[in-house]
């Protein structure tokens, strides 16, 4: 593995396919291969396979608004700020069910009602098979010690995790199905199949909510912990490949036990990155060096919170700094800023970015999406795709045509040379669908590196009818008999909507 990771990081990112299949048969040995590679070199590999097409190549943030420390009210109107601002939203079910007990009301009431404030994808946490699980008040009104002290995880400090109160988890299960229509993931903690057993349901219940979730057609987070950086890391990364995890979630701060915590973090990152199915790699909780050169190895996602939730303390804190009164939000806004230096998206991402990854989601349709389909071995879209394909922003979105309608469109004109602007997956779904029916595709994006690995790949799957244009749209229109621009992205539409010979996906 060594060698074929100094070819990639020499600029054959193809060979990106072969390490990744590598690794996921031998986690063992991709981790010594990662172990010899010096900072820069990590952070290297680590943003290639955050690049398209091996990854999902944008930044966001993902918020839990929900604590029983603050009112009804200030909860709604957290859930509408988030709404307007385009994040996705992170809950934890046990303290729905809390606030839902001091309002009178059951925990399923609740969350409908905050799940009417926001079109963005939400993300349910402590679910069991009872339905929201339910913990006992030293562990509902957690100090953070374990953040706050600074100290590597042995066990809760205090001796409180995984405590629950079963009987109220029972009291509601008649609700446990509804919360399966409202959110378009459900997040697991895979610690039980690591070591920290005592911070997260035995490994019995854990599949059993997978296969729920996975029945339902919703998402899997699943939240591992660096621990040691080497056994107990891969049993970790094992367990998420098993179960086909969508969107890995690395925890460090005092669940990172190894001498060099920052570097072990981003080794985590950088291996979730090769062996990841859904290409999402996010962060619940680490200390503030951890997260930004975590940044820099290519996570996708940090979760944090507002006042008084334990994310908004456990996202970018330093020990002693780590306190239950922290509003983390707009510190890791711009922690994110001040390290991630170049995106193709805004920096975190925003609702724009949100609705045209829904719109091209929507334009392809399920099946043709991340997880059910894949050219060649690497999927159309990512775990972001699958998300909002299912959440209320995408179910509003109406589009122009359908992607059937557009391919009869081609047929019907007798294209024999058909130009895409774009090389990014709507260009593969659309390269796949045509290929038989034209004698030429080309294909040209700004980005030639993209544009180069879009045609490399495309030629290997399809055959010799596709060729690049090396950034050049001029080029591809002009030698092609009807050109499509394959985006969604309301600058490259309004650029391209009126020229003669070019069609876009939308008004």
């Amino acid at each position: 593995m060594e060698k074929i990771i100094r070819e990639i990081l020499k600029g054959d990112w193809y060979l990106c396919l072969s390490l990744s299949e590598k690794g996921r048969k031998s986690p063992e040995k991709l981790k010594s291969a990662i172990e010899k590679l010096n900072d820069t070199e990590l952070i290297k590999l680590g943003q290639i396979y955050k690049r398209f097409p091996f990854g999902c190549d944008i930044t966001e943030i993902v918020v839990d608004v929900v604590s029983d420390r603050q009112s009804l009210t200030e909860i709604k109107g957290g859930f509408r700020i988030l709404d307007r601002l385009g994040l996705p939203v992170h809950v934890c079910s046990y303290a729905i069910s809390d606030i839902a007990e001091r309002e009178r009301k059951t925990p399923y009431q609740i969350m409908k009602e905050l799940r009417n404030l926001t079109k963005m994808p939400i993300d349910i946490d402590h679910f069991g098979k009872y339905g929201p699980m339910r913990y006992p008040e030293e562990i509902v009104k957690c100090p953070a010690d374990c953040y706050r002290l600074g100290k590597p995880f042995n066990g809760c400090p205090r001796g409180r995790i995984h405590k629950r109160v079963i009987e109220k988890e029972k009291r509601y299960i008649d609700e446990r199905e509804k919360w399966f229509e409202i959110c378009e993931s459900v997040s697991v903690s895979l610690m039980s199949f690591q070591k920290n057993t005592s911070h997260s349901a035995p490994p019995e219940e854990t599949v059993q909510v997978i296969k729920e979730i996975k029945k339902h057609g919703k998402g899997v987070g699943a939240i591992i912990c660096v621990g040691d950086g080497k056994e107990e890391l891969i049993r970790g990364l094992k367990a998420c490949m098993e179960y086909k995890i969508d969107e890995i979630v690395i925890e460090g701060g005092p669940y990172n036990r190894t001498d060099n915590r920052k570097r072990s973090f981003a080794e985590a990152i950088v291996m979730a990155r090769i062996v990841s199915e859904g290409k999402v790699i996010a962060t619940n909780g680490q200390y503030e060096n951890e997260l930004r050169f975590g940044l820099k190895c290519g996570l996708n996602s940090v979760i944090s919170g507002f006042p008084g939730n334990h994310h908004a303390y456990m996202s970018g804190y330093n020990p002693g700094e780590a306190t239950i009164d922290k509003f983390g939000l707009p510190k890791i806004f711009e922690i994110i800023n001040e390290e991630v230096e170049t995106s193709p998206f805004p920096i975190p991402s925003d609702r724009k970015t949100a609705e045209i990854i829904a719109k091209s989601a929507k334009f392809l349709g399920e099946k043709n999406i991340y997880p059910s389909k894949k050219i060649g071995k690497i999927p159309i879209g990512d775990a972001h795709w699958f998300l909002l394909i299912k959440s209320p922003l995408a179910k509003k979105i109406k589009l122009r045509k359908t992607f059937e309608d557009f391919i009869r469109e081609i047929k019907k004109r007798k294209v024999e040379t058909l130009g895409i602007l774009g090389g990014r997956f709507i260009c593969w779904k659309i390269a796949e669908e045509i290929y038989p029916f034209v004698k030429k595709i080309l294909i040209s994006d700004k980005d030639t590196e993209i544009e180069k690995i879009t045609v490399k790949h495309l030629k290997n799957v399809f055959g010799e009818k596709i060729e690049g244009c090396n950034g050049d749209d001029k080029l591809c229109a002009k030698h092609s008999q009807l050109t499509v621009l394959a985006s969604f992205i309301p600058s490259l539409i309004n650029r391209f909507k009126n020229q003669s010979g070019i069609i876009t996906l939308e008004d």
